[in-house]
């Protein structure tokens, strides 16, 4: 495995929290601490666009079918920026809460906030469903399961499954301190999580049993990891940590086939947060707490 650091963006003026892909393979959007929101082309890397300014971070956003952005600002709620002249077509008031995730399912926008809720949107009323609350603690990730099942993962250590009814189907304790990233792998019908534990651990969804215990499992990283993305194709996984190292994972066992640091291959110098593995040439994206994003080829 051979990896190349393609391109690096710079201009956001704080940490970069928020990574969303758009209409093209190619688009992407990033935010952060500065509250910009910026539009960027791997075709074009020296063209970054900012496409709105948001007072405060931004750990969320979305892009959805209609070319519009959501866009999670904190303590203010959910904003919809229309990408084609970069106005702010509506706006969903949440209360004064930090907004984690976004995540379409049908015609719901299922959103996390901290202090353990889960709203539930209208997609196109924009119109509040449903609260759900099965804790105190921050929920950090949602990921779509088959039969409109949504995953959520929780800063008490817990993932949470509720079904189409929004019922609380399975909770189980998955790492010590909070989950910060999960991902759906359709081909085993597996769930992989990362956490603040600074491990991944895959999880047999199919056969939930009391006591759950995890699949497999690997201590992966010296610190928390942020996040965890699959590329387009193949069965490989990237993850992202604190410890300012992207890590390339065989999914099939859970096996480490290349670290990607600063002293090999010019990586991050702060902690990495996001991570989009584009369909666009299979290059990987990576946003870090130094204010860059970094492009990476694994050939």
């Amino acid at each position: 495995m051979q990896i190349e650091r393609i391109d690096t963006f710079s201009g956001h003026r704080g940490p970069i929290y928020s990574l969303a892909s758009g209409e093209q393979a190619h688009e992407f959007y990033s935010a952060g601490s500065d509250g910009w929101v910026v539009q960027w082309n791997l075709q074009k890397p020296d063209l970054g666009k900012v496409v709105a300014q948001i007072s405060g971070s931004v750990y969320a956003m979305k892009y959805d079918e209609m070319g519009v952005l959501w866009v999670g600002q904190n303590f203010e709620g959910i904003h919809g920026i229309q990408l084609s002249n970069q106005e702010r077509i509506f706006s969903i008031g949440l209360g004064a809460n930090s907004i984690f995730d976004i995540l379409f399912n049908q015609n719901q926008v299922w959103v996390a906030h901290q202090d353990g809720l889960i709203t539930v949107v209208d997609a196109d009323s924009k119109q509040i469903i449903k609260h759900i609350k099965s804790s105190d603690k921050s929920v950090r990730t949602l990921r779509l399961l088959p039969q409109n099942r949504i995953a959520a993962a929780y800063s008490d250590g817990y993932i949470r499954i509720f079904n189409s009814k929004f019922e609380l189907e399975n909770a189980w304790k998955a790492h010590d301190g909070s989950v910060f990233g999960l991902q759906y792998w359709e081909k085993d019908g597996v769930l992989i999580s990362v956490g603040k534990d600074a491990r991944i651990k895959k999880w047999d969804i199919t056969k939930i049993v009391v006591p759950f215990e995890a699949a497999s499992e690997v201590i992966a990283h010296m610190y928390a990891i942020h996040d965890l993305s699959f590329h387009p194709q193949l069965p490989l996984f990237a993850s992202a940590s604190m410890d300012k190292t992207i890590k390339i994972w065989d999914a099939e066992n859970l096996t480490l086939l290349k670290v990607i640091d600063a002293a090999r291959y010019g990586g991050h110098k702060n902690s990495v947060n996001k991570l989009i593995w584009t369909p666009f040439e299979d290059q990987l994206v990576s946003a870090s707490d130094d204010k860059n994003i970094s492009v990476w080829k694994i050939h």
